[in-house]
């Protein structure tokens, strides 16, 4: 099964300890934004570049409640905030 992001999901991203979580990027309805990198709907990096990690686990919502992983996520924010 593959990865599937969607904006405000919790994923393991290869070297870091801690998940992070996904946001999508207002600029560009294609990308998503995890730390300080982008990666497409399939959690492939946008700009392929040797220094990206990579993505490999999405946490479920059951896994990210057990793992005390809050969501937030705000429909009604501004985007440029």
């Amino acid at each position: 099964m593959g990865i599937r992001l969607y904006d405000s999901a919790w994923v393991v991203v290869e070297g870091l300890e801690q998940p992070l979580q996904v946001r999508k990027d207002p600029r560009n309805p294609a990308a998503f934004n995890v730390g300080d990198h982008q990666y497409d709907i399939d959690g492939r990096p946008i700009k392929n570049l040797d220094l990206v990690p990579r993505i490999t686990a999405i946490h479920s919502l059951q896994s990210a409640r057990e793992a005390g992983l809050r969501i937030h996520y705000d429909g009604n924010a501004d985007p440029a905030i």
